[in-house]
């Protein structure tokens, strides 16, 4: 590994740099944050790391135990809710089907009507001669 060769302390980060931090933090899952924070504190219990990047890291470390301790609490919260019954689908695809059967039997009767129409026809014919 190379040695870090910039002495002068980084500059701390941005407004902007830093909302994108917690926004990418908040994205990962619970396994995940855990994963960045045992980085994060290796880290920073690495000697061999200048100085220059410890503020950094630290802000960072910080970020990532609040978003470890939101999400783990979302997800106790998920845990501990009971399951929403899904009825509400059912409704609507009866009423898919009965808009259906009601089309079939609307085109059913409009193929019928004809027919009855031409055997009325014939018969009238036959009533003629």
């Amino acid at each position: 590994m190379h040695k870090d060769t910039v002495t002068a302390p980084m500059e701390a980060f941005t407004s902007d740099e830093e909302a994108a931090l917690y926004e990418r933090l908040d994205r990962l899952s619970v396994s995940e944050l855990e994963a960045y924070i045992g980085s994060a504190k290796s880290s920073l219990g690495n000697r061999a790391l200048n100085a220059t990047w410890r503020p950094r890291i630290e802000l960072a470390l910080k970020g990532a135990e609040i978003a470890h301790v939101r999400a783990e609490a979302a997800a106790a919260q998920r845990a501990a809710e009971p399951p929403v019954a899904v009825a509400a689908p059912a409704p609507a695809a009866k009423a898919k089907k009965s808009a259906k059967s009601a089309k079939a039997k609307a085109e059913t009767a409009e193929t019928a009507e004809p027919e009855t129409a031409e055997a009325g026809s014939h018969t009238d014919e036959a009533e003629e001669d």
